[in-house]
């Protein structure tokens, strides 16, 4: 794991400084956006009071739901899942504290909700990148043997004497790219709505994740045979960004019914193709054809998300 140095008699990592790190550049990014917003620093300071324990706690607690069998019938003693220093968090958990602990900033602050969520989901991005980069030091966010040749060039050692992917490489720089993406529309955009850079880096994070997830061979959180939680996690996030927007859109008739029961139709059709390509990453010999309909089902989700997003903000 890297220890660098123990700390009231535990040991204190590479990854938990990297952790540590990461909720600086939270802090730091959330910061920027909410001072063009007008938001002063002492609000920075209480969201990051907020933070930093429900963070801790629900990256957590999301965890040892995931593994409560491990727990409750593997090791017969479910105390022993109070033993936070021992590790094991989910970052779903940790982007769920993030995001509560903004709701609570913006009600004891009397700050908009919305501009709160905006900041708070826009530092993730940046803080998941720092992240990811530090599972090096762990034996997390390691994927398959390459397929191809070509490919090794891009892998690092397990540990094993295997080659394997570095997906937590792979996350890093996807986290870096949404983060771009982010920071180029928001510049250019001054008029969007309090809640929607929330909304869509929520969208666009959760499917990207869903695909880098895939990738992963690690054992971590699988709930059953090669099913992630977190994977399930993601994709639900999206799938709420995507009801939200149909909602708003609706409450102002700018869609129609049966448009609302084609654009299900067709999330649901993604959903069940991308399960279908899980199904047959794991077994099929075609690994590169797989997650390209896998892809293609996730960015069709992206799509149609954004398309809603117009709508529900046409006036």
């Amino acid at each position: 794991m890297g220890e660098v140095f123990s700390l009231f008699g535990q040991p204190v990592t590479m990854f938990g400084l990297g952790a540590a790190l990461s909720m600086l550049v939270l802090f730091a990014a959330s910061g920027l956006y909410w001072s063009r917003k007008g938001v002063t620093f002492p609000v920075t300071v209480r969201f990051a009071f907020l933070a930093l324990p429900l963070a801790f706690v629900m990256g957590r607690l999301v965890f040892v739901l995931g593994n409560v069998t491990y727990y409750w019938e593997t090791l017969s003693n479910p105390a022993l899942a109070l033993r936070f220093w021992d590790g094991g968090y989910a970052m779903t958990g940790v982007i769920a504290g993030i995001l509560l602990a903004a709701v609570i900033c913006g009600k004891w602050t009397r700050t908009s909700a919305g501009v709160m969520l905006d900041g708070a989901m826009y530092g993730v991005l940046p803080a998941l990148m720092t992240e990811r980069l530090f599972e090096g030091f762990t034996e997390l966010g390691l994927g398959r043997s390459p397929s191809y040749d070509w490919l090794s060039a891009l892998c690092v050692d397990d540990g094993y004497g295997f080659l394997v992917h570095p997906v937590y490489r792979y996350e890093a720089a996807v986290a870096l790219v949404l983060f771009v993406i982010i920071t180029c529309w928001v510049i250019r955009n001054k008029a969007i709505p309090s809640g929607d850079t929330a909304l869509v880096t929520l969208s666009l994070l959760g499917t990207t994740q869903v695909i880098m997830e895939s990738l992963r061979s690690d054992g971590h959180m699988i709930i059953f045979h090669f099913v992630r939680l977190q994977q399930i996690l993601f994709l639900v996030g999206a799938v709420v960004v995507l009801i939200i927007f149909c909602v708003r859109a609706a409450k102002k008739g700018n869609i129609k019914t049966s448009h609302q029961l084609a654009l299900w139709l067709a999330v649901v059709a993604c959903i069940g193709v991308g399960i279908w390509m899980e199904f047959r990453v794991d077994r099929g010999p075609y690994k590169w054809l797989y997650y390209t309909v896998l892809i293609a089902c996730m960015a069709v989700i992206t799509s149609l998300t954004l398309g809603v997003r117009k709508l529900s903000n046409r006036k």
